[in-house]
């Protein structure tokens, strides 16, 4: 494998241009960037409303994700919602002060993607997206399976 396509699938550099991008946003809110991407993943999932589908979705341990929901609990961001018809099960709800960081990284990422995909025609967007489903869908197998 060359060192490009390892630099892109390991992910380093992309998290390195996004903690630049971000960083006013960090100090502006005082959140990190998994909290900005905890609050996107609700906002952009809304069947998928707990910690547990967090973790599964990002990969994340369940300590650094929990972590992250206390913080953005306490910073009046997220609440906690008791499932109904179980109630162990706590669903994450997005308070109206979420609303001008969701906004705010919306613009932010769409100038993310125009700086990352400048020069690349949408259709080899287009196949870029189909490759990393693939890839994605590969490794999650083999990480659900347990076999490498």
């Amino acid at each position: 494998m060359d060192d490009h396509l390892e630099l892109l699938l390991s992910g380093q550099q992309y998290k390195k241009f996004q903690e630049l991008l971000y960083r006013p946003m960090v100090h502006k809110y005082g959140i990190s960037i998994l909290d900005i991407r905890i609050l996107m993943f609700l906002y952009e999932h809304e069947e998928c409303d707990t910690a547990k589908d967090i973790v599964e979705t990002h990969c994340l341990t369940k300590s650094y994700v929990s972590k992250a929901i206390e913080t953005l609990i306490d910073k009046e961001f997220l609440a906690r919602k008791h499932d109904y018809n179980d109630r162990r099960y706590i669903h994450l709800e997005l308070q109206k002060k979420a609303d001008s960081v969701i906004e705010d990284v919306k613009e932010l990422r769409n100038e993310m993607f125009r700086l990352v995909f400048n020069g690349v025609s949408k259709e080899e967007i287009d196949v870029v997206r189909n490759v990393a489903e693939k890839i994605n869908s590969n490794m999650t197998k083999m990480l659900t399976h347990g076999k490498v």
